[in-house]
Protein backbone atom coordinates (compact mmCIF):
# COMPACT_ATOMS: atom_id res chain seq x y z
CA UNK A 1 0.00 0.00 0.00
CA UNK A 2 1.34 3.33 -0.94
CA UNK A 3 1.04 6.23 1.47
CA UNK A 4 0.72 9.54 -0.18
CA UNK A 5 2.57 12.58 1.07
CA UNK A 6 -0.78 14.28 1.64
CA UNK A 7 -1.98 11.53 4.00
CA UNK A 8 1.32 11.64 5.88
CA UNK A 9 0.88 15.34 6.44
CA UNK A 10 -2.68 14.85 7.64
CA UNK A 11 -1.69 12.14 10.19
CA UNK A 12 1.43 13.80 11.57
CA UNK A 13 0.83 16.01 14.70
CA UNK A 14 1.70 19.59 14.18
CA UNK A 15 3.46 21.55 16.93
CA UNK A 16 3.37 25.04 15.65
CA UNK A 17 5.69 27.11 17.86
CA UNK A 18 4.38 30.47 18.95
CA UNK A 19 7.39 31.31 21.17
CA UNK A 20 10.07 33.77 20.20
CA UNK A 21 13.36 34.88 21.71
CA UNK A 22 13.74 37.99 23.86
CA UNK A 23 15.01 40.98 22.01
CA UNK A 24 18.03 42.80 23.44
CA UNK A 25 15.80 45.69 24.52
CA UNK A 26 13.38 43.39 26.33
CA UNK A 27 16.25 41.59 28.05
CA UNK A 28 17.77 44.86 29.21
CA UNK A 29 14.41 46.03 30.55
CA UNK A 30 13.95 42.74 32.45
CA UNK A 31 17.44 42.92 33.96
CA UNK A 32 16.84 46.55 34.94
CA UNK A 33 13.58 45.65 36.69
CA UNK A 34 15.27 42.81 38.58
CA UNK A 35 18.15 45.10 39.62
CA UNK A 36 15.64 47.71 40.77
CA UNK A 37 13.75 45.15 42.86
CA UNK A 38 16.97 43.90 44.43
CA UNK A 39 17.96 47.50 45.20
CA UNK A 40 14.64 48.05 46.92
CA UNK A 41 14.83 44.75 48.80
CA UNK A 42 18.39 44.88 50.18
CA UNK A 43 17.93 47.94 52.44
CA UNK A 44 14.81 46.33 53.84
CA UNK A 45 16.68 43.12 54.59
CA UNK A 46 19.49 45.13 56.17
CA UNK A 47 16.99 46.91 58.38
CA UNK A 48 15.43 43.58 59.40
CA UNK A 49 18.85 42.19 60.36
CA UNK A 50 19.78 45.37 62.27
CA UNK A 51 16.49 45.27 64.15
CA UNK A 52 16.98 41.59 65.00
CA UNK A 53 20.47 42.28 66.38
CA UNK A 54 19.15 45.22 68.38
CA UNK A 55 16.40 43.03 69.82
CA UNK A 56 18.98 40.41 70.83
CA UNK A 57 21.07 43.10 72.49
CA UNK A 58 18.07 44.36 74.43
CA UNK A 59 17.34 40.80 75.52
CA UNK A 60 20.90 40.43 76.82
CA UNK A 61 20.60 43.60 78.88
CA UNK A 62 17.27 42.43 80.29
CA UNK A 63 19.08 39.29 81.43
CA UNK A 64 21.62 41.48 83.16
CA UNK A 65 18.76 43.33 84.81
CA UNK A 66 17.14 40.13 86.09
CA UNK A 67 20.47 38.86 87.40
CA UNK A 68 21.54 42.15 88.99
CA UNK A 69 18.28 42.69 90.82
CA UNK A 70 18.23 39.04 91.96
CA UNK A 71 21.79 39.30 93.28
CA UNK A 72 21.04 42.58 95.05
CA UNK A 73 17.99 41.00 96.68
CA UNK A 74 20.27 38.36 98.20
CA UNK A 75 22.86 40.93 99.37
CA UNK A 76 20.97 43.56 101.36
CA UNK A 77 20.00 45.47 98.20
CA UNK A 78 23.66 46.19 97.49
CA UNK A 79 24.63 46.26 93.81
CA UNK A 80 27.54 44.13 92.55
CA UNK A 81 31.01 45.65 92.72
CA UNK A 82 32.09 47.60 89.62
CA UNK A 83 35.75 46.68 89.98
CA UNK A 84 39.01 48.61 89.83
CA UNK A 85 39.16 50.98 86.89
CA UNK A 86 42.24 49.94 84.93
CA UNK A 87 41.99 46.89 82.68
CA UNK A 88 45.44 45.79 83.89
CA UNK A 89 43.82 45.27 87.32
CA UNK A 90 41.39 42.70 85.96
CA UNK A 91 43.14 39.83 87.72
CA UNK A 92 42.38 41.49 91.07
CA UNK A 93 38.77 42.13 90.02
CA UNK A 94 38.15 38.53 89.00
CA UNK A 95 39.32 37.27 92.40
CA UNK A 96 36.40 39.07 94.10
CA UNK A 97 33.09 37.09 94.14
CA UNK A 98 31.02 40.29 94.26
CA UNK A 99 32.63 41.67 91.09
CA UNK A 100 29.76 42.18 88.64
CA UNK A 101 31.07 39.82 85.94
CA UNK A 102 31.34 37.05 88.56
CA UNK A 103 28.25 37.80 90.62
CA UNK A 104 25.49 38.34 88.08
CA UNK A 105 25.85 35.65 85.34
CA UNK A 106 25.12 32.67 87.67
CA UNK A 107 21.81 34.36 88.55
CA UNK A 108 20.69 33.75 84.95
CA UNK A 109 22.32 30.39 84.34
CA UNK A 110 25.67 31.55 82.94
CA UNK A 111 29.23 31.16 84.16
CA UNK A 112 31.11 33.59 86.35
CA UNK A 113 33.65 35.39 84.18
CA UNK A 114 36.60 34.31 86.30
CA UNK A 115 35.84 30.70 85.25
CA UNK A 116 35.48 31.66 81.58
CA UNK A 117 38.73 33.60 81.59
CA UNK A 118 40.72 31.05 83.57
CA UNK A 119 39.59 28.07 81.47
CA UNK A 120 40.53 29.90 78.25
CA UNK A 121 43.95 30.73 79.74
CA UNK A 122 44.59 27.14 80.82
CA UNK A 123 43.66 25.95 77.31
CA UNK A 124 45.66 28.83 75.78
CA UNK A 125 42.84 30.10 73.59
CA UNK A 126 40.89 33.33 73.31
CA UNK A 127 37.90 33.97 75.55
CA UNK A 128 34.49 34.01 73.80
CA UNK A 129 34.16 37.34 72.05
CA UNK A 130 32.30 38.88 69.12
CA UNK A 131 31.82 35.48 67.45
CA UNK A 132 29.84 34.04 70.38
CA UNK A 133 26.26 35.29 70.25
CA UNK A 134 25.11 32.92 73.02
CA UNK A 135 26.98 34.85 75.72
CA UNK A 136 25.23 37.65 77.60
CA UNK A 137 28.56 39.51 77.55
CA UNK A 138 28.40 39.85 73.75
CA UNK A 139 26.37 42.19 71.52
CA UNK A 140 25.91 40.56 68.08
CA UNK A 141 26.18 43.99 66.44
CA UNK A 142 29.59 44.73 67.93
CA UNK A 143 32.39 45.08 65.38
CA UNK A 144 35.58 45.39 67.43
CA UNK A 145 38.42 47.50 66.21
CA UNK A 146 41.00 45.18 67.74
CA UNK A 147 40.44 41.58 66.67
CA UNK A 148 41.94 40.17 69.90
CA UNK A 149 40.25 40.26 73.32
CA UNK A 150 41.93 42.46 75.93
CA UNK A 151 44.79 40.73 77.71
CA UNK A 152 46.21 41.14 81.20
CA UNK A 153 48.93 39.44 83.24
CA UNK A 154 51.75 37.25 82.01
CA UNK A 155 51.40 35.03 78.91
CA UNK A 156 50.97 31.27 79.22
CA UNK A 157 52.84 28.48 77.45
CA UNK A 158 51.15 29.31 74.13
CA UNK A 159 51.86 33.03 74.38
CA UNK A 160 48.25 33.98 75.27
CA UNK A 161 47.59 36.08 78.35
CA UNK A 162 44.46 35.97 80.47
CA UNK A 163 41.73 37.91 78.68
CA UNK A 164 38.38 39.66 78.96
CA UNK A 165 35.95 41.11 76.45
CA UNK A 166 32.68 42.87 77.33
CA UNK A 167 30.07 44.76 75.31
CA UNK A 168 27.81 45.42 78.32
CA UNK A 169 29.35 47.12 81.34
CA UNK A 170 28.25 48.83 84.58
CA UNK A 171 27.73 52.55 84.84
CA UNK A 172 31.00 53.78 86.38
CA UNK A 173 29.35 56.90 87.85
CA UNK A 174 26.99 55.07 90.21
CA UNK A 175 29.29 55.13 93.26
CA UNK A 176 31.24 58.34 92.67
CA UNK A 177 29.56 60.50 95.29
CA UNK A 178 29.30 57.54 97.67
CA UNK A 179 33.07 57.04 97.49
CA UNK A 180 33.80 60.74 97.98
CA UNK A 181 31.56 60.90 101.03
CA UNK A 182 33.37 57.87 102.48
CA UNK A 183 36.80 59.39 101.70
CA UNK A 184 37.68 56.41 99.53
CA UNK A 185 40.01 57.08 96.61
CA UNK A 186 39.21 53.92 94.67
CA UNK A 187 36.31 51.56 94.16
CA UNK A 188 35.61 49.27 97.08
CA UNK A 189 33.20 46.33 97.37
CA UNK A 190 32.23 47.82 100.73
CA UNK A 191 31.03 51.10 99.18
CA UNK A 192 28.55 49.88 96.60
CA UNK A 193 25.25 51.59 95.83
CA UNK A 194 22.07 50.02 97.21
CA UNK A 195 18.93 49.82 95.10
CA UNK A 196 17.00 51.28 98.02
CA UNK A 197 19.10 54.48 97.80
CA UNK A 198 18.16 55.13 94.17
CA UNK A 199 15.31 57.61 94.10
CA UNK A 200 14.48 57.60 90.40
CA UNK A 201 14.96 53.97 89.43
CA UNK A 202 13.29 54.42 86.04
CA UNK A 203 15.95 56.97 85.01
CA UNK A 204 19.06 55.75 86.85
CA UNK A 205 21.44 53.74 84.64
CA UNK A 206 22.80 50.45 85.97
CA UNK A 207 24.47 49.14 82.80
CA UNK A 208 24.96 50.26 79.23
CA UNK A 209 26.35 49.15 75.88
CA UNK A 210 29.93 50.24 75.40
CA UNK A 211 31.39 51.12 72.00
CA UNK A 212 33.34 48.29 70.39
CA UNK A 213 34.87 50.44 67.68
CA UNK A 214 35.83 54.11 67.51
CA UNK A 215 34.20 54.21 64.06
CA UNK A 216 30.77 53.99 65.69
CA UNK A 217 31.23 57.75 66.06
CA UNK A 218 32.37 60.32 63.50
CA UNK A 219 36.01 61.40 63.81
CA UNK A 220 34.83 64.88 64.81
CA UNK A 221 33.02 63.57 67.92
CA UNK A 222 34.65 64.69 71.21
CA UNK A 223 34.68 61.08 72.45
CA UNK A 224 35.97 59.45 69.27
CA UNK A 225 39.47 58.63 70.53
CA UNK A 226 38.58 57.05 73.88
CA UNK A 227 40.30 53.83 74.96
CA UNK A 228 37.68 51.10 74.67
CA UNK A 229 39.47 48.29 76.55
CA UNK A 230 37.37 48.83 79.67
CA UNK A 231 35.07 46.85 81.91
CA UNK A 232 32.93 49.76 83.11
CA UNK A 233 32.13 53.18 81.67
CA UNK A 234 29.77 56.13 81.46
CA UNK A 235 28.58 58.37 78.60
CA UNK A 236 32.14 58.85 77.31
CA UNK A 237 32.27 55.33 75.81
CA UNK A 238 28.58 54.79 75.19
CA UNK A 239 27.65 52.83 72.06
CA UNK A 240 26.36 54.27 68.78
CA UNK A 241 26.03 51.09 66.70
CA UNK A 242 22.25 50.65 67.01
CA UNK A 243 20.71 53.37 64.85
CA UNK A 244 23.25 55.94 66.14
CA UNK A 245 22.59 54.99 69.74
CA UNK A 246 22.59 52.09 72.13
CA UNK A 247 20.71 50.40 74.94
CA UNK A 248 20.72 51.07 78.66
CA UNK A 249 19.56 49.04 81.65
CA UNK A 250 17.83 51.07 84.35
CA UNK A 251 17.54 50.41 88.08
CA UNK A 252 13.89 49.39 87.79
CA UNK A 253 14.92 46.59 85.41
CA UNK A 254 13.65 48.00 82.12
CA UNK A 255 15.83 48.47 79.02
CA UNK A 256 15.61 51.43 76.66
CA UNK A 257 17.27 52.79 73.52
CA UNK A 258 18.99 56.18 73.80
CA UNK A 259 20.58 58.22 71.01
CA UNK A 260 24.33 58.63 71.60
CA UNK A 261 24.15 62.39 71.20
CA UNK A 262 21.45 62.63 73.86
CA UNK A 263 23.39 60.46 76.32
CA UNK A 264 26.55 62.53 75.86
CA UNK A 265 24.91 65.94 76.30
CA UNK A 266 24.97 67.42 79.80
CA UNK A 267 22.19 69.25 81.60
CA UNK A 268 23.64 72.56 80.34
CA UNK A 269 23.16 71.36 76.74
CA UNK A 270 26.88 70.88 76.07
CA UNK A 271 28.82 67.82 74.83
CA UNK A 272 32.33 69.18 75.52
CA UNK A 273 34.12 66.91 78.07
CA UNK A 274 36.07 69.92 79.38
CA UNK A 275 32.94 71.98 79.99
CA UNK A 276 33.42 73.57 83.43
CA UNK A 277 30.72 72.65 85.93
CA UNK A 278 28.99 70.26 83.54
CA UNK A 279 26.53 67.81 85.08
CA UNK A 280 25.59 64.83 82.92
CA UNK A 281 22.62 63.99 85.12
CA UNK A 282 19.64 65.22 83.10
CA UNK A 283 15.87 65.06 83.38
CA UNK A 284 15.96 61.81 81.35
CA UNK A 285 19.20 60.09 82.40
CA UNK A 286 20.75 59.80 85.87
CA UNK A 287 24.33 58.56 86.09
CA UNK A 288 25.02 59.35 89.77
CA UNK A 289 21.83 59.01 91.86
CA UNK A 290 23.10 60.92 94.90
CA UNK A 291 25.30 63.64 93.39
CA UNK A 292 26.29 65.42 90.15
CA UNK A 293 27.68 63.35 87.29
CA UNK A 294 30.88 65.12 86.27
CA UNK A 295 33.63 64.40 83.77
CA UNK A 296 36.41 64.11 86.34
Amino acid sequence: MTVSPESMNMNTPRHASTSRAFTIVELMVTVSIIALLIGLLLPGLGMVRATARATKSQSNLRQWGVGTIAWAGMNEERLPWEGLKDGSQMQSNLMVPSYWANAVPPMVGQEAYRDISERAFQEQRNVPAWDNEDSIFIDPSANPENQDPWGFGQPGSGGIRRQFYFNYVPNSQLNNTLLKDANLSDYSPEAAMRLANIGFADRTILMLEMRANRAELPVSDPHYGRDLSRHRTDWKRYAARHFKGGHMLYADGHVGWVLNEEATTNSQGNRDPSFVGGDWNTNKLIWDPIGPATDE
